[in-house]
């Protein structure tokens, strides 16, 4: 099953009652944001009970292509999930009090009820994520269990049954750890943020928006599917839920204005991805951020700004090259949008919830109650100034029954990650990885940086954003960490690519949910978005280098900044028109020129001032060429 994506047909009595669990789910979380304080351990462990519930009713066993024939089964089958469930709940609950004095003892039966629990929760995950992080789960238990068999590199101690439950499931270092509850705490208000803001109706008029502001450029309608895709993909949880979401609307906008199936899938996808990277909400992977570098959240959204942009002027610049080769013109005066003061007014359902929220922050409140500012303000801005909000206030059930079914998905993400997280700490790997990685950084730190990219992409591969990241940052930020680079340029370097993962082949998940909308091939998507989002596939390397890039990073230098903003716009111009094969002035240009500026742009990118420097001039002197030639066809 592809990422967070709940089954969609009639709707059996069961899943009607997951649906109603999940909206009072999302109610119980504003509820205690706004009221109560609870046990620490007790709510963790309810919100991951709960959402397994969630999860079991709303995607049923029943309903899974392996039960197809015989549908009792799979009730049968869920049935006994839920016995193994209550039976590990009755035995964690028998040795809480043992946990906090550190007195607990291993038995047979709380063993086999650890067992049963986290293989629920295994088998949930599944059904809500598919196999990636499952996968990726198992073979981290299995190193634990095989340590003393493995070659001397991967070499461990080893763990045996009892041990391993007691640091996964009778302990604050697994399932219900810190990361359960940091998550709990300040991202789950943020996924309902983000579904109660698409229900309020915004979305229409941002796209009219958009387009009215930039239909006379060429290639208008893409870039007007980037600014909306970015505005929403900031606020999902999910890469493919955003791209489902607003793909509906954007893709065939694009290909309308003569954009290829592929191309067009490609933009949505790499919009949407990168939204997840858009300051302020960041896919509210910025509060998980904030916790493990110990800054505060407005210096990370600071830092997270000037990376954004570039990474986006990238993508327009990408989209206008390819306007360019294929001809495409500005879009015509009569078919621009006419903007009236509804879709102002609509504008503000988006805008307004993010303001307020960013004011709550400035306050130095936490970042749950700056969340449920938020979803208070969305709703009230929907009843004040849409009167089909008004009409229908349904929307808001369904509002929290879709924030509601996303918490439960993510959480059941987050135990799994809890796992790997109990066999990383036991097993002291991330220490011998980040050994590893910055011993070959030491003298070069190119190196280190290219092998974390590497593995951040592998490990980010067919994850949601946020579990993508935290096995990132454990296993990979330290790595680069210890080979000199700055805490905040390592976590947002990992970011990038925990993002990235979604739109890198073989899985490249997001585009297999964006190429069937477009009616285009998933992995040649997959290979347009990555050539449109060079940029900001290469944006983290400029950060790590030159740090004042991220505003708040080590010593800020203003002579720096300038040097990379005029590096960066360099290079963004000569990639898009050496990847785009085309150039304002001259139009379509050979393979000869294509390459000659994709090395003046990588020269651009380099921060070696005898390198970069003759790339900046080269490209002045391309802009003034190609002035030239332009000026000299006949008219």
């Amino acid at each position: 099953m592809s990422e967070g994506v709940t089954p969609t047909g009639p709707q059996t009595p069961l899943q009607q009652a997951g649906r109603a669990g999940a909206g009072v789910f999302s109610l119980i979380i504003i509820s205690v944001i706004a009221f109560f304080t609870l046990d620490e351990v007790t709510a963790r462990f309810s919100v991951i009970a709960v959402s397994a519930l969630i999860v079991l009713l709303t995607q049923p066993a029943a309903k899974l292509a392996l039960f197809e024939r015989a549908p009792w089964l799979g009730y049968l089958f869920d049935a006994l999930l839920v016995a193994a469930f209550v039976f590990s709940t009755v035995w964690f609950y028998r040795v809480k009090a043992d946990l906090w004095t550190g007195f607990y003892i291993a038995t047979p039966m709380n063993i086999a009820g650890g067992l049963l629990g986290v293989a629920a929760i295994i088998l949930l995950t599944i059904r809500a994520w598919g196999w990636s992080l499952v996968i990726m789960a198992l073979s981290f238990v299995a190193f634990g269990f095989a340590g003393p068999y493995l070659p001397s590199i991967l070499k461990h101690f080893g763990t045996n049954i009892a041990d391993f439950m007691q640091i996964v499931w009778y302990s604050f270092d697994g399932v219900f750890g810190r990361t359960t509850g940091l998550v709990a705490d300040n991202v789950l208000i943020f996924l309902i943020f983000g579904a109660v803001l698409e229900r309020t109706g915004a979305g229409e008029s941002l796209i009219h928006i958009s387009t009215a502001l930039t239909g006379r450029i060429r290639g208008g309608a893409a870039h007007a599917a980037i600014v909306a895709s970015a505005v929403f993909g900031m606020m999902s949880g999910s890469v493919a839920a955003n791209i489902a979401g607003t793909g509906v609307f954007t893709i065939p906008m694009i290909k309308r204005q003569g954009f290829s199936a592929n191309f067009a899938g490609a933009v949505e996808t790499a919009a949407s991805s990168g939204g997840q990277l858009t300051p302020p909400i960041m896919a509210a992977a910025v509060f998980i951020m904030a916790d493990l570098v110990g800054m505060p959240f407005a210096m990370v959204i600071a830092a997270a700004a000037l990376p954004a942009l570039f990474k986006y002027i990238g993508l327009f610049a990408q989209v206008y090259a390819e306007a360019i080769r294929l001809d495409i013109k500005p879009m015509a005066k009569e078919g621009l949008p006419v903007l009236t003061a509804r879709d102002w007014l609509n504008s503000l359902l988006v805008f307004l919830p993010i303001v307020m929220l960013m004011v709550t922050f400035l306050m130095g409140k936490s970042p749950a109650t700056a969340g449920l500012v938020g979803v208070l303000t969305a709703i009230g801005a929907g009843f004040v100034l849409n009167p089909d909000f008004r009409r229908e206030p349904k929307r808001i059930w369904d509002a929290l029954v879709a924030g509601g079914i996303s918490s439960a998905q993510i959480m059941l993400a987050v135990a799994v990650i809890g796992v790997v997280l109990a066999v990383i700490n036991e097993t002291g790997v991330a220490i011998r990885f980040a050994t590893a990685i910055s011993g070959g950084g030491e003298d070069y730190l190119i190196m280190a940086l290219i092998l974390a990219m590497f593995g951040a992409l592998i490990l980010g591969m067919g994850l949601p954003t946020l579990p993508a990241y935290l096995i990132i940052a454990i296993m990979i930020a330290p790595a680069i960490i210890k080979a000199g680079v700055l805490p905040l340029a390592a976590h947002m370097f990992v970011l990038y690519y925990a993002v990235y993962s979604s739109i890198v082949p073989p899985i490249a998940y997001g585009c297999y949910v964006a190429a069937p909308i477009a009616g285009g091939n998933p992995l040649q998507t997959a290979f347009v978005a990555l050539r449109i989002s060079i940029v900001g596939l290469l944006v983290p390397y400029i950060f790590v280098y030159s740090p004042s890039l991220l505003l708040v990073a080590g010593e800020f230098s203003w002579s720096e900044l300038a040097i990379t903003v005029l590096r960066l716009l360099a290079a963004i111009w000569m990639f898009a028109t050496s990847l785009g094969r085309a150039d304002p002035m001259l139009g379509r240009i050979g393979f000869g020129q294509s390459g000659v500026r994709f090395v003046i742009g990588l020269g651009a990118m380099i921060p070696i001032p005898m390198i970069y420097i003759p790339a900046l001039i080269l490209t002045l002197v391309a802009g003034l060429f190609s002035r030239r030639l332009g000026a000299a066809k006949p008219a």
